[in-house]
């Protein structure tokens, strides 16, 4: 079996392998061109921290896009994309580094996009990828720069560009986000729909922005301390949650808090036991501390009103994040019922088990050109002996 060849569904006819559906490559490609918008608007934002003085954003933005981009190399350089140790494909160190130079400079997303668009090849490693740029650097970058849009780029103080190129930022993250959570959500299935795939990108979107906004709002009147009190606050609680449901390790919980933070991550059809915290949970938490954080926005509109220089930037963020809370939760139940009609397992271990080959089909939800081409390395396993069941 190629190392790279990926793995696509059967063509029961002729024993060749389906190619990848139009649309699932149409998203290969516009998942690119917004990587490299959030990217490149990412490293404009920190020239302008760095050229007008604003040590704190700057370091906070900078330090996030090299913590996610340090990460993610590790990860397939030296993690669970690369080949096991001892393996025939191994090729130790010196192929390695390579690769995780290649990923740090953003070099290697192209060599995925492309091997998926003209050689039909494995998703997998594109998918990894942008999920690990949307909850690494996105979503964190997002919150600082609205930040940064509240106590700074709305003043005086900031040059006149400064208030627009954030708002572009903050926007290409948050569809970052979305689109990276619903191809995460495309990956773990064997067949799901575009249909699908765009209402989880477009309620993932929703999430992230009414999540950062509130934050945002609520560390600008809590400044300078608020800002770290909540995020501090929340990664405890969600902490908690994880040790109380036992999903997952304590020390992967650790790490795994830390997004949650801002974005739940786990797609919505896998089972209740196998999220590190529930959904229910985990909206719950969210719905309450909207809830706490906007009776103080309410309790203090009076101090937001008499910033008047700032004071169109503070109305405009709590407009954006009425309607983002308000969109999040129209969308939230009719993506969460489609999800539940098709749950499957995070540890799917044969076709047969959790109707894994069924996906999300039917209820006017896609049709046959409409399906997936994504699953995982069984299906290529199974070509070598028994078909899966259809």
């Amino acid at each position: 079996m190629a190392a790279r060849d990926g793995f696509q569904p059967c063509a029961l006819d002729t024993g060749a392998a389906t190619p990848m559906p139009r649309w699932e490559r149409n998203l290969v490609v516009a998942a690119l061109i917004v990587h490299v918008v959030d990217v490149g608007l990412d490293l404009l934002v920190v020239l302008l921290f760095l050229a007008h003085m604003q040590w704190g954003f700057f370091f906070g933005t900078a330090g996030v896009i090299l913590w996610a981009w340090l990460v993610s190399s590790l990860y397939i350089s030296f993690g669970g994309g690369s080949p096991a140790p001892g393996d025939i494909d191994d090729g130790g160190v010196a192929d390695r580094l390579p690769q995780f130079f290649l990923n740090f400079v953003q070099v290697q997303i192209f060599a995925e996009a492309y091997r998926c668009v003209f050689h039909n090849g494995d998703t997998d490693y594109f998918h990894t990828l942008r999920l690990m740029e949307a909850i690494l650097e996105s979503a964190p970058n997002s919150l600082v720069q609205l930040y940064a849009l509240i106590v700074w780029a709305g003043t005086g103080d900031a040059p006149e560009g400064a208030g627009p190129l954030l708002r572009l930022s903050v926007f290409a993250s948050f569809v970052s986000v979305g689109l990276g959570l619903a191809m995460w959500e495309q990956k773990v299935q064997f067949r799901t729909s575009s249909m699908y795939v765009a209402a989880v990108a477009v309620m993932r979107a929703f999430e992230i922005a009414s999540r950062a906004l509130t934050l945002a709002i609520f560390a600008g009147l809590t400044h300078p301390y608020g800002f770290w009190w909540a995020l501090l606050i929340d990664y405890g609680v969600m902490l908690f949650l994880i040790v109380r449901h036992q999903s997952v390790q304590f020390t992967y919980g650790l790490f795994v808090a830390l997004p949650l933070v801002l974005v739940s991550l786990e797609p919505l059809v896998w089972r209740r036991e196998d999220h590190a915290v529930p959904k229910d949970s985990y909206y719950m938490v969210r719905i309450l501390e909207f809830v706490l954080m906007w009776v103080l926005i309410i309790h203090k509109q009076d101090t937001v009103d008499a910033k008047v220089d700032s004071s169109a930037v503070w109305l405009g963020c709590e407009a954006l994040a009425l309607i983002s809370t308000l969109g999040l939760y129209v969308t939230l139940p009719f993506v969460w019922r489609i999800a539940r009609r098709h749950e499957l397992s995070r540890d799917v271990a044969d076709w047969g088990e959790d109707d894994a080959n069924k996906g999300l089909h039917g209820h006017g939800w896609n049709s046959d050109s409409d399906l997936s081409s994504s699953g995982s390395d069984r299906m290529q396993d199974d070509q070598d002996g028994e078909l899966p069941p259809e």
